[in-house]
């Protein structure tokens, strides 16, 4: 872990992902696990001969297959161009874009990073890329993992919400069709006749509005 540190420390927090990792954190993980360090455009040659010393293997140049670089830069949203999509907000990795559907978005600027991941999904050419010195950009970047790992964490939080609620309703469709199964006094385990699949399947739909293909699945997997 010290190692991944070390190595996290010296990449340049914009979270672009050009070197083929989601972000700085896990390219850093990457090059401890023997990855090559060379893959980082927008951190440079400074980048590079730091990694080199504390990888201890050397790479003379950066690999600009892995570019182009990105410089000291925030980006902007023309605000009444903006049609209101998302898709801006779905692709910036450290939430740096606020806005609903069909509603202007603004960029935060103490969060921008300026990696740009916005600009292509972006359907009608909206955002623009503002220069900025190394003292402005120093702050975003800085705190770029935070923002990074708090995204990421939402992101996960919000399967998993929708895992256990879909597993919610399987549990619910069980219950309901082995409530139908022991009114009629059918047995599960047996072969279940059209005729009472068709009745069970019509109570299920009529009362408790289950689509189909969730009540043939249960029904398929327990009439063997």
């Amino acid at each position: 872990m010290e190692l991944i540190n070390l190595i996290h420390i010296e990449l340049p927090q914009i979270q672009c992902g050009r070197c083929n990792t989601s972000g700085c954190m896990e390219y850093a993980e990457a090059i401890a696990s023997g990855e090559a360090h060379d893959r980082c455009v927008p951190g440079g040659q400074k980048t590079l001969n730091k990694l080199n010393k504390i990888v201890g293997s050397y790479y003379k140049k950066v690999d600009m297959e892995y570019g182009p670089t990105i410089n000291n830069q925030k980006v902007s949203i023309v605000e009444e161009e903006c049609i209101g999509c998302k898709k801006c907000i779905s692709a910036c990795p450290v939430d740096a874009i606020v806005g609903g559907m069909n509603m202007m978005h603004s960029v935060i600027d103490d969060i921008c990073t300026g990696c740009e991941l916005c600009i292509e999904p972006c359907p009608v050419d909206c955002i623009e890329i503002i220069e900025l010195s190394d003292k402005e950009i120093l702050k975003p970047r800085n705190d770029s993992q935070h923002f990074f790992d708090n995204k990421e964490f939402i992101k996960t939080s919000s399967k998993r919400t929708k895992i256990k609620n879909y597993s919610t309703k399987n549990l619910n469709i069980s219950e309901k069709i082995n409530l139908q199964l022991k009114k009629r006094d059918i047995n599960k385990l047996k072969n279940l006749k059209s005729m009472q699949i068709s009745i069970i399947k019509s109570d299920l739909e009529k009362i408790h509005k289950y689509e189909n293909d969730d009540i043939d699945g249960f029904i398929d997997k327990n009439s063997d």
